[in-house]
């Protein structure tokens, strides 16, 4: 079985728009406070990403493990390994109930364990950066027999956190530890765990150091082509288009099925300005992850800008296109989306359907996962200012929201003095 993982590492995302770096308490809470600005889309999963350690990993394949930190988590399911059997694989899986991607990929964890545990697969699931035990446990009870391998909660700042994420230099989640007679052999998102890969991981110890070249290679390779990537972005905001064409051909000699190339096309006739041929590969593209990336964050982006040098024919498919995604995509998308679409309908010539969005970014962010008065009330000021026909600019809208989250915050530090 092969599960698609993708990461979502805002680095796409800086390359259009400067955002905050994120620590992992941001993380844990759903990166509810950049989402709210900027939803990152994917059709399968996005991986969230925390800070990266500015240390030197420690725990690298050929470590040697200690089983002390997971003996001494609360184990919610099941128990803990005392001693490593020679010969067995263990998985430790770091995973989290507020991390979308590690729950996409329990289903495919649990059917490893199902499959392959007489064969000699060991899977733990290990609960991390969490502070809630009961809320592991809830989510555990509830997933039955879909999650059925022995579960641990390891608590925020755990030895656990320090001896294994922390000396892994880990910065995201889904992340699976994969240890044979007591030695990291690899370290992998679980995604990667194909049913011939753990075939070969158990097949004795010239496949476990084959299967883990095979990973290695694979992360090599992404690594390569997502510095490409970079690369191109880079030349990009530089204008250059020649190397911009020069990387994707690059690219293309590498991996000439790397989903994200119809885009990067697409990116490199909007720098040349063909925008006849940049309309139809727009309107011609399947529907794709890497598409939904693009309609976003170039939306958003000549949204953002007072003045663009698009022409109405690229900016009505594209808003199309945008608008559709938005509006098939339920509340999964910010309010913010829905304003940038009020702008770009307002300068096509559609004004009522930049008033009929703008209304609908006020009903998204009164339902918003953590949406507050603070956050809807510059959305209704928004949708009345449209509606009343004049469209503000996007850092109108900012400002609103800036102003109404310092109000907010004066507020509830008078409340708290009082309190005292």
């Amino acid at each position: 079985m092969m599960v698609t993982s993708r990461i979502c590492n805002l680095s796409d995302l800086r390359s259009y728009f400067p955002l905050p770096p994120l620590d992992k308490n941001t993380i844990r809470r759903g990166l509810r406070g950049v989402i709210f600005l900027v939803t990152c889309t994917v059709l399968v999963s996005a991986t969230a990403t925390a800070q990266p350690s500015k240390l030197e990993p420690t725990l690298v394949a050929g470590s040697e493990v200690n089983l002390s930190s997971v003996m001494a988590a609360e184990w919610v399911q099941g128990e803990a390994p005392t001693t490593f059997e020679p010969g067995k694989v263990y998985m430790f899986e770091c995973w989290a109930t507020w991390c979308g991607p590690c729950i996409a990929l329990i289903p495919h964890v649990n059917e490893l364990h199902e499959k392959y545990y007489d064969k000699g697969l060991r899977v733990y699931g290990m609960s991390s950066w969490e502070d809630d035990k009961g809320k592991v446990e809830k989510f555990v009870q509830k997933k039955g027999a879909g999650m059925s391998y022995p579960v641990a909660y390891t608590g925020e700042g755990s030895a656990f956190e320090t001896e294994w994420l922390t000396a892994a230099g880990v910065k995201a989640i889904p992340y699976a530890f994969i240890v044979r007679n007591g030695k990291l052999l690899l370290s992998t998102e679980a995604s990667r765990l194909t049913d011939s890969l753990v075939e070969t991981l158990l097949s004795g110890d010239e496949g476990a150091k084959q299967a883990a070249a095979e990973i290695k290679a694979a992360y090599d390779a992404r690594d390569k082509t997502e510095s490409l990537i970079k690369e191109l972005h880079s030349a990009r905001r530089r204008g250059d288009v020649t190397k911009m064409a020069a990387i994707i051909n690059e690219l293309e000699s590498l991996d000439p099925n790397h989903p994200q190339i119809p885009t990067l096309k697409l990116q490199l006739l909007v720098a040349r300005k063909e925008w006849p041929a940049a309309v139809a590969a727009l309107n011609e593209m399947p529907a794709s992850e890497s598409k939904n990336s693009f309609l976003m964050m170039t939306g958003m982006r000549i949204a953002m800008s007072n003045g663009h040098n698009y022409p109405t024919d690229f900016t009505k498919a594209l808003t199309a296109s945008y608008y559709e995604l938005v509006k098939n995509s339920g509340q999964s998308i910010g309010p913010n989306h829905f304003a940038c679409l009020s702008i770009l309908h307002w300068r096509i010539g559609d004004k009522q359907t930049a008033a009929i969005t703008a209304d609908k970014g006020v009903e998204v962010a009164m339902n918003f996962s953590g949406a507050s008065e603070s956050r809807t009330g510059a959305f209704v000021r928004f949708a009345k200012s449209v509606k009343e026909g004049t469209m503000p600019k996007y850092s109108d809208l900012a400002m609103w929201q800036r102003e109404a989250k310092e109000k907010a915050t004066a507020t509830e530090t008078e409340s708290s003095q009082d309190n005292e």
